[in-house]
């Protein structure tokens, strides 16, 4: 969803069928500040459904960046101290390092987990009707996605303005790719000349000059204007020199939580067999 005037109102319509899910909210207005309420409220909801019914004793847990893992991390101190019990967790940022810290919960770095972790929890900017992912917006994408894959499964928390039927439809920013910075011109002629579309260096917004990620990297915004056979398109994407890593997470997924601004939660399961490794 796009940022809006503080005094303007945002339609929020989505008719759409996932699976086994079908959402439906129509001519629904909201104020700039009631939609980031509800979406706060929806998130939380997900995220507590999601440790609730993912959690255990002893667990290795992969922890997400972003505002949406607030939430998550809240809700696992909450019940670690209710229960008494005791588990490890993997950062995939800075910000998600500092996150567990604050609430006192142990860290455990992935080069020394000697089997998979338990599970990983995580955002996206947008989930599609296969449940594919687009990810990287916050600029972790590399450490989240090494993370991810280290684990048994991936859990994915979101509020409905995350869900769309096809790439694009609600998240407009593009697809986040992480470049080597000397490579950045390079890969953005590529992608360019080989998908079409606009690559987009991506900026910093807080100081001169563009964003350098947790791993020394520049970002690139790749804004396509058709869609791909996005699996394809992943795996000719590494193929470029000087390209790290690609914001498109396909059959990752082995759940997505839902929080809708009416108060409940859905759960979203891939089709059989889509979530690779889940």
């Amino acid at each position: 969803v796009a940022p809006f005037l503080s005094k303007s109102k945002v339609q929020i319509s989505v008719a759409f069928t996932t699976g086994q899910f079908k959402m439906t909210t129509t001519n629904s207005s909201y104020t700039n500040g009631e939609l980031a309420s509800r979406k706060d409220s929806a998130r939380q909801l997900a995220a507590n459904m999601a440790v609730d019914e993912n959690l255990q004793n002893c667990q290795t847990i992969g922890i997400g960046s972003g505002r949406t893992m607030v939430f998550v991390v809240e809700r696992i101190a909450e019940l670690l101290k209710q229960k008494s019990w005791s588990v490890k967790c993997v950062p995939t940022s800075y910000q998600a390092k500092q996150l567990i810290r604050e609430h006192g919960m142990p860290l455990a770095e992935l080069e020394y987990c000697t089997a998979p972790l338990d599970w990983a929890v995580d955002g996206a900017d947008e989930v599609d009707a296969s449940l594919a992912l687009i990810k990287g917006g916050g600029g972790c994408l590399l450490q989240e996605k090494i993370v991810d894959t280290a684990a048994n499964s991936l859990v994915i928390v979101c509020d409905e303005a995350k869900i769309s039927r096809q790439f694009g439809e609600r998240w407009r920013a593009g697809v986040p790719i992480e470049v080597v910075p000397m490579a950045w011109a390079l890969v953005k002629r590529q992608i360019e000349t080989r998908f079409g579309g606009r690559a987009v260096l991506r900026e910093s917004a807080g100081k001169m000059g563009p964003v350098v990620t947790d791993n020394g990297n520049f970002l690139i915004d790749w804004q396509f204007d058709a869609q791909q056979k996005w699996e394809q398109v992943d795996r000719e994407l590494h193929m470029m020199p000087g390209l790290v890593e690609t914001g498109l997470f396909i059959g990752k997924a082995s759940a997505v939580y839902v929080g809708k601004f009416d108060g409940g939660v859905e759960k979203l399961l891939p089709p059989d067999g889509d979530a690779a490794g889940k």
